[in-house]
């Protein structure tokens, strides 16, 4: 940085990290980025899904209208600014994993607010892809993917243009809390706000918070005969790429709660490729990656003021569902610092306080 004052001081550069930079940057606060280099950032490995419908059940938030028109402004503000595409609309091949599945989408396509969202079931010999389907589906709108690497870039090299990152490991204890100011890699700010995904769990002052990490493989493909059409989400989710390679994954793992590929994790996610298209010829494995996605116990992310250090913040814990809701959540938070208005309550730490 030009200067060793700034107003806010963000530790990480993951998705969250960058859209809060984003917002209270042009809301007219200096800003500064601590990052190390993406070296444990879930964000870069991300999948960028944005599916409003989660789950077995196909479940909708009350928030997810607010959810889905931030993120189509901020990624349309960012394309206009850096002159490329970082969201991609694709519609959703949904299959069903069971009988039970159609029950739940008829459920769902009863609802007035949810209707819009989905197309109506298709059985098993009418799926628009050439997969194996034998419960049917049915294609959700207002899908598609974020290309994570290519945003997190082109944030990192706006942030160094305007002097604004530090890159750096820190470790918690190299913060130094100050009556007047709080400080960190020789930065001084007015608060520091952790955006560090699953290093919460190692932070002395947040880490009672319920954060549930959990790690995940995923594999990039290519295939000879088949490009799809569609985002395919079943047992597991396929997404197609503008480079003509498909992102397959994820796995999950509760216990061994680190970043490192595994023999085991690549034999099932190349298992579920096969299942996928059992009579076609396999795809090529040509990368594997794993990352440590920071979800919490009810599935909202953690934003807040720490209870009695003021100047320290979180804005943590957005899980599988980062590319839909940060834009939003970044949003809030710099509304809040900016003007006070009110946290989301369904995101605000005090819920657990």
């Amino acid at each position: 940085m030009a200067s060793n004052d700034c107003d806010t001081l963000i530790i990480g550069q993951g998705l969250a990290g960058s859209a809060l930079a984003w917002q209270l940057a042009a809301a007219g606060q200096r800003v500064c980025v601590i990052d190390d280099g993406h070296t444990t950032s879930s964000s870069v490995v991300a999948a960028g899904l944005i599916n409003p419908l989660a789950g077995l059940r196909f479940t909708r938030r009350p928030e997810v209208g607010t959810w889905l028109d931030a993120a189509d402004r901020w990624y349309a503000e960012l394309a206009h600014t850096f002159g490329r595409i970082f969201f991609h609309a694709l519609p959703m091949l949904r299959l069903f994993r069971s009988v039970e599945q159609r029950r739940f989408h008829e459920r769902r396509l009863a609802d007035p607010a949810s209707r819009e969202l989905l197309g109506a079931a298709f059985d098993a010999d009418h799926c628009p892809e050439p997969v194996s389907a034998p419960h049917g589906g049915f294609i959700q709108r207002r899908t598609g993917y974020v290309d994570m690497p290519l945003l997190l870039g082109e944030l990192r090299t706006w942030l160094i243009q305007h002097q604004q990152l530090v890159e750096s490991a820190l470790n918690p204890a190299q913060v130094e809390l100050g009556e007047h100011a709080v400080s960190a890699a020789g930065v001084r700010a007015q608060r520091l706000v952790f955006c560090d995904g699953a290093r919460l769990r190692a932070n002395p002052w947040f880490n009672a918070l319920p954060l549930v990490p959990e790690k995940g493989e995923i594999l990039n493909l290519v295939s000879d005969d088949w490009q799809p059409h569609h985002i395919i989400n079943g047992a597991y989710w396929l997404v197609p790429l503008e480079s003509g390679e498909m992102r397959f994954g994820a796995t999950h793992r509760h216990k061994q709660i680190d970043d490192r590929i595994t023999a085991a994790g690549r034999t099932e996610l190349v298992d579920a490729v096969r299942a996928l298209r059992p009579a076609s010829p396999p795809a090529r494995v040509v990368r594997q990656q794993a990352g440590i996605r920071p979800g919490t116990v009810d599935r909202y992310p953690l934003i807040g003021q720490h209870a009695v250090h003021p100047r320290l913040w979180v804005f943590n814990g957005f899980g599988a569902r980062g590319a839909l809701v940060i834009p939003w959540y970044a949003q809030c938070l710099a509304d809040h610092l900016q003007h006070g208005t009110a946290l989301p309550a369904e995101a605000d730490i005090r819920r657990f306080t």
